[in-house]
């Protein structure tokens, strides 16, 4: 249940509205208005705006033509880019470009040139629904890219060394991530993707090269994709990730396209959207066929943290019993090197995570503080975030002083790892249930645990890093506005 639920609609008229500063209501008088100018009568319902964005409703060719000319967008867009994407959204993720390898450098320029990495409360709106599966379609049925080298050699200035040095870097990113948080890495990670796209753009020297720094770019990409969720950018970490699966084509290294894909699983569930993140699972579990037991147990945990968030018990349980036997398999073959954090401990507590998410508090504790037990101390994020979830499932047993012990050792580690503001949330989170726990029961005991916990962690009501809380709580989808 590591899960921030989003309260505003990702779609991308929300994005508009918002960026303009406009209300339900400001929108539907623009529409009426224009509507009007147009010679077509038609009344301001701020509702129906709340269903275009909420329900997936598709606004009637009036209501469109009306909004474009709003936005000032030529009608011919309308007839060439069915609802939704004709409205003016930036930093969406780059469509129409050939999956090819000079199709992947122009899609990694475009996302440099955004600045992903830049401290900005602006979130870009998500792909979601068919618009996703379409994204993930396209990469499926893309050809296999032909190896070419740049013939200015001159200029082709990587080599097997330089390839080298920036693979290294990659594995060490990933450890400063594990123990610092996506906060504290996000910026390098923008700057070493921006030396790769740079050397992709000049050429390599030969066909081996050429392909080992896709894989670098694409490395690179999942793990921006990942930093950013973890620093509670959702819409950020979809683009990278996207873009990643790309490039990851390029380098012809499906092991590399399935991990961008459980990560793309990941960020759907983290946002709270279950059925984007089955179908990003399903991609990985495709793209993983042949690889690694390893790297398809992941891929099967993320298949079970999907089916968890569909209350699909039976499927979560059969998900979880294929990771474990294909994790258990896996000694002979340790995988891809950037698979090192998945062990028995990470499967045990993804294990734990689903079934906390399911409801059955008494299992999901014994194998969150299982996994706590055999985990590597050096993932200080992922403990921290294991420790506030085996701290709730306590609570949800009735067994507070477990719960605030958990949570006290999770504020010390949050103190190390401040660059993650999932977990800083997760164990808001847990602060406040223990609160509600103290309440409810009103025994000494629980109070002096809440007490202990407020001694040795931050305040409740933790923000992310640019001011914006993340939801870890299922929230209810809101009703739509009355007309006025």
């Amino acid at each position: 249940m590591n899960d921030a639920f989003p309260q505003e609609s990702p779609h991308p008229l929300a994005h508009v509205r918002r960026s303009r500063g406009w209300s339900y209501q400001d929108l539907a008088r623009v529409v009426a208005e224009n509507a009007r100018a147009l010679g077509v009568p038609m009344a301001a319902r701020r509702e129906k705006i709340w269903r275009w964005e909420h329900w997936g409703v598709v606004p009637e060719p009036d209501s469109q033509r009306a909004l474009a000319r709003a936005l000032g967008v030529p009608p011919r867009e309308l007839r060439d880019r069915p609802w939704p994407h004709w409205l003016p959204v930036p930093g969406s993720v780059p469509s129409g470009l050939p999956w090819t390898a000079a199709g992947s450098v122009a899609a990694l320029r475009t996302l440099l040139a955004d600045g992903w990495a830049a401290e900005d409360t602006r979130e870009q709106p998500l792909v979601t629904g068919q618009a996703l599966r379409e994204a993930i379609a396209d990469w499926a049925a893309a050809a296999p890219v032909a190896r070419q080298v740049n013939g200015h050699l001159a200029d082709a200035v990587a080599d097997g060394a330089t390839v080298a040095w920036l693979e290294a870097g990659v594995l060490g990113l990933r450890r400063l991530d594990d123990r610092l948080g996506g906060a504290a890495v996000r910026h390098r990670v923008e700057a070493d993707l921006r030396i790769v796209a740079d050397l992709l753009h000049r050429g390599a020297r030969d066909r081996s090269v050429d392909g080992r720094l896709f894989a670098v770019a694409a490395d690179l990409a999942q793990l921006g994709g990942w930093a950013a969720a973890d620093t509670g950018r959702p819409a950020a970490a979809q683009r990278l990730f996207l873009t990643g699966l790309r490039v990851a084509h390029a380098a012809r290294d499906r092991s590399l396209a399935a991990n961008l894909l459980a990560g793309l699983s990941l960020e759907a569930v983290l946002s709270g959207r279950p059925r984007d993140a089955l179908a990003a699972a399903d991609a990985a579990a495709s793209a993983a066929g042949g690889a690694a037991g390893r790297l398809r147990a992941m891929v099967e945990t993320r298949r079970a943290r999907a089916l968890a968030l569909l209350n699909d018990e039976p499927g979560c349980r059969r998900a979880l019993e294929r990771a474990e036997a294909l994790l258990g398999s896996a000694h002979t073959d340790p995988g891809p090197p950037w698979l090192y954090w998945f062990d028995a401990a990470e499967l045990a507590a993804q294990s734990g995570l689903a079934l906390l998410e399911l409801g059955l508090a008494h299992q999901a504790r014994g194998l969150l503080e299982r996994a706590l037990r055999v985990q590597d101390r050096s993932l200080t994020r992922d403990r921290g975030l294991y420790l506030a979830r085996a701290g709730l499932a306590c609570v949800r047993v009735g067994d507070v002083e477990g719960a605030a012990a958990h949570a006290a050792e999770a504020g010390r580690l949050v103190a190390r790892c401040p660059s993650s503001p999932r977990v800083t949330a997760a164990l808001s989170a847990l602060e406040g249930e223990l609160a509600t726990s103290v309440r409810g029961v009103a025994r000494p005991v629980a109070g002096a645990a809440l007490d202990r916990v407020r001694a040795g962690s931050l305040e409740p009501g933790l923000t992310t890093p640019v001011g914006r809380p993340l939801i870890l709580n299922r929230a209810k989808p809101d009703n739509p506005p009355q007309a006025r």
